[in-house]
């Protein structure tokens, strides 16, 4: 008897260290290998296809140090989001430290890195390093504060920032992207300009300068981008030759040329710009589009939405998202042969059918489609390429500046994206297209009283009474 009670328990021993082991081995291998699954709505922690090719790409190792308190709101999802990176490849290493805890390695680490903000996010590749403002993580809903509300996480965005910060460390080399002035450019208006363009160029490392042309026989020679945003006067033939010289070299250009009206509003002015920008194949339609389907309710058609668009990588992202971009008082522009053969000019983006090219400038009050005017659907932005080996040149050509302005560039539904998309795309950095932000969605359960009380009968009184009565069930069978 007592052998058999020595056996008995040898076996629940050796079934119960069998049991460890295999529960010991089954953690190991779902550490090693395992499966992430994304179940939010707006899939706001599934990387993009580019920003996993960047990071399994990575051939050492790089650190990411997080400035960021857990009690943060951005904390669990920044937290979420590089388990995400580090998921896509085991090169990157993530540290998470608590500012208002450990005081004296903040410190340090903030004068290693040259911090000097709270709540930021620093990659680190060694040599390199580069850190994430707070404000390039989240984009933020601020209707709520005219009722004494606070505000709300609109949109996060972190991916974005994060890939070009990490895009950054690995290629140091910063782009000079240089804004045309001297000719009424919205780069030089303070209130109407380009300044929140140029700050988030700034913010992914490109250094913004401003080159005034006039007298100047070449473009600066370390220009990695020239910018041209809606003048106002027209250029001078030396100037324009000097923008010609650049490209026939090679050079990248952002043309945004507004329909100028002369003086009296009776017709359009020159911009100085027409030969240059035939010879590469894009013809200004000295025009005003109006796009009665695409229009913006109350600003009338002349102010409208654009979600026709081409293949390009350029304007991808705006289509695979249906993210329309906004435009007001645009020309069309016309597409044709490039003095060099070797190139070819297509459309980016172009209005409805029912959109036309008013010519008319003398009864804007009631604007109507006449015989004369061109018919939809009209291109509002063109590009220039070639595919040839030794053609560098890139152009892009946008019959409107105002979409990059500051005050339609984060109010269009895709204006932000479709400037930062060019700008990558024009400097060959395609790797580095613009990741649309995430959305946050947030769900409701309406429910009807009847509804409300069926559930509170079956969760609150069902279950509990039938656990109970399986109890009583077991009890009296126990007792028999």
């Amino acid at each position: 008897m007592i052998r058999r009670r020595a056996a008995q328990e040898a076996n629940w021993g050796i079934f119960l260290a069998l049991c460890l082991a295999l529960f010991a081995i089954v953690n190991y291998l779902s550490y090693r290998h395992y499966i992430r699954w994304d179940a939010t709505a707006s899939r706001a922690f599934t990387l993009s296809d580019q920003t996993t090719k960047v990071v399994q790409g990575l051939k050492a190792p790089l650190k990411v140090v997080v400035f960021i308190p857990p009690g943060d709101e951005l904390f669990q999802k920044v937290k979420d989001l590089l388990s995400a990176y580090q998921a896509a490849s085991p090169q990157i290493h993530v540290e998470f430290i608590d500012p208002d805890r450990d005081r004296a390695r903040v410190e340090a680490l903030a004068k290693s890195y040259k911090v000097q903000v709270a709540n930021v996010v620093v990659f680190d590749a060694g040599e390199n390093s580069r850190y994430v403002e707070k404000d390039q993580m989240v984009e933020y809903d601020f209707s709520a504060m005219q009722m004494g509300g606070a505000p709300k996480v609109k949109a996060f965005k972190a991916e974005e920032a994060f890939t070009n910060a990490l895009l950054d460390v690995l290629e140091p080399k910063k782009p000079v992207v240089y804004f045309t002035s001297g000719h009424g450019e919205r780069a030089a208006q303070p209130r109407e300009g380009t300044g929140i363009l140029r700050d988030r160029l700034s913010k992914e490392g490109a250094q913004i300068r401003d080159w005034e042309s006039l007298g100047k026989p070449e473009v600066p020679p370390d220009c990695d981008l020239l910018v041209v945003a809606g003048p106002e006067k027209p250029f001078l033939p030396q100037e324009a030759q000097a923008i010609g010289r650049y490209l026939s070299a090679g050079g990248k250009a952002l043309l945004m040329v507004d329909p100028e009206f002369a003086e009296g509003a009776k017709a359009f002015s020159p911009t100085g710009l027409e030969d240059l920008l035939k010879s590469w194949g894009v013809i200004l339609g000295q025009d005003l589009v109006i796009d009665p389907k695409g229009a913006v309710a109350y600003l009338g058609a002349q102010t409208f939405f654009a979600s026709n668009f081409s293949q390009g990588p350029v304007v991808r992202d705006l289509a695979k998202n249906k993210l329309p971009a906004l435009f007001t008082l645009a020309q069309s522009l016309g597409v044709g042969a490039c003095a060099d053969s070797e190139y070819r000019a297509e459309p980016l983006i172009q209005t409805t059918s029912e959109a036309w090219g008013e010519k008319d400038l003398a009864h804007l009050d009631d604007v109507k489609k006449d015989p004369t005017d061109l018919s939809g659907p009209l291109a509002v932005a063109a590009i220039v390429v070639s595919e040839k080996p030794g053609k560098k040149a890139r152009l892009v050509v946008m019959g409107d500046s105002d979409w990059a302005g500051d005050a339609l560039i984060q109010a269009g539904g895709g204006n932000l994206l479709l400037a930062l998309n060019s700008v990558h795309w024009l400097l060959s950095q395609e790797n580095r297209l613009a990741i649309p932000p995430k959305t946050s969605v947030e769900t409701h359960l309406n429910l009807t009283g009847s509804q409300a009380n069926v559930l509170f009968v079956l969760f609150v009184l069902g279950l509990p009474a039938l656990a109970v009565g399986a109890g009583v069930i077991v009890y009296l069978r126990r007792r028999r």
